[in-house]
């Protein structure tokens, strides 16, 4: 073999190596947090500890990267594994915003009994990392629920993120990105379609109430689920506190004065994506958004709210402009990135989904 078809090899090794290294020096110093969590499952609080191994799964993207770290440690009354999740942040800045986002965000399960925020247990400036607590559970993708009801869970989630204040925000910013990445397409025939298509909502967003604190990054991959029930009665799913408890992580990118649907269409772009791309429609991502908001409109009754989702914007749902906004900064990105045309087949067909989601009505009550 040449030596270029070693190197990528090479890398990989030096690269997981050093991973394991910086957690092992970070298992260093969670002592403390290995007594307590061994105590906490087994009844008996170890004297001595040490690390025998790291294994970890990493998840993320190039500028944030988590890790499902699993420690497997010596003690005085065994072995034991721990569970956590590490999170590296790609500089300082990312690296105290999640901290405080994560301040405000722990508040929701007092608001809304199921829903969890893993904890931090520990934080280190020196390699920007952050220690939460370890999650056992499936993901969003992976459980076996009841389709339905795993989506009714992930819309009381978000309802339990954003809360019931209400109020209007400013859509400037909404606008503006529309605007740049349509300047993109270098089109102006298909810009102009998309930007017609699209006034519509921009009068829905300056007519709503539906401003609130929303996570940000609020997709499939954030969610987690402690159990999988995979036959629903009617109990469990009208059940409050939900059987099921609901894990929220990756709080980097929460922010205030924000549309709601922002969050849902984040959450619904990239199934809609795949749904058009393999069957050519978008039945199925409109029969989940529908058992989504059913589960945010029960979890705002529960909050207290004396509203629905819908009474928040009298002019229309913005659900299809936010989910048009992500395919439309997708195919932006592509052309930007890798040099992609307007004609090649990927980007013609995301096209053609954006001006079907934009001229459907997503969701009916």
């Amino acid at each position: 073999m040449s030596i270029e078809g070693q190197n990528p090899s090479s890398d990989a090794i030096r690269k997981k190596q050093k991973l394991k290294t910086i957690l092992t020096t970070i298992g260093d110093s969670l002592e403390k947090v290995f007594k307590t969590q061994i105590f906490e499952n087994t009844g008996e609080m170890p004297s001595v500890i040490s690390i025998k191994d790291v294994n970890s799964v990493e998840k993320g993207t190039s500028k944030s990267k988590v890790h499902f770290v699993t420690y497997y440690l010596n003690t005085d009354i065994g072995v034991h594994s721990i569970n956590l999740v590490v999170k590296f942040s790609a500089d300082d800045l990312r690296f105290n915003k999640e901290i405080k986002n994560y301040e405000i965000i722990s508040m929701v399960p007092e608001r809304f009994p199921g829903i969890y925020i893993p904890k931090i247990l520990y934080k280190s400036e020196q390699n920007r990392s952050i220690i939460y607590e370890g999650v056992t559970g499936k993901s969003f993708r992976e459980t076996k629920l009841d389709k339905d009801y795993k989506h009714k869970l992930a819309g009381q989630t978000l309802a339990a993120i954003h809360g019931t204040d209400t109020g209007k925000f400013v859509t400037e910013p909404y606008k503006k990105l529309i605007l740049y990445l349509l300047s993109i397409l270098g089109d102006s025939s298909i810009q102009e379609e998309i930007l017609e298509l699209m006034l519509p909502s921009f009068v829905s967003l300056e007519k709503s109430l539906g401003a609130t604190m929303i996570h940000g990054d609020f997709h499939q991959g954030n969610l987690l689920f402690s159990s999988d029930v995979t036959t629903m009665s009617q109990d469990v799913i009208e059940e409050f506190p939900p059987k099921i408890k609901v894990y929220i992580i990756d709080p980097e990118f929460i922010m205030p004065g924000r549309d709601r649907s922002e969050d849902i269409g984040t959450f619904f772009a990239k199934p809609c994506m795949k749904e058009f791309e393999k069957y050519g429609n978008i039945d199925d991502t409109k029969k989940d958004i529908f058992a989504f908001l059913n589960g945010y409109n029960f979890a705002l009754r529960k909050l207290g709210a004396n509203f629905d989702l819908e009474d928040l914007y009298p002019e229309g749902l913005t659900i299809n402009f936010h989910i048009a906004s992500y395919i439309l900064y997708d195919i932006s990105d592509k052309i930007e990135t890798q040099k992609c045309t307007l004609d090649s087949s990927d980007i013609y067909s995301k096209l053609r989904l954006l001006i079907k989601v934009l001229n459907e009505e997503i969701i009916k009550f």
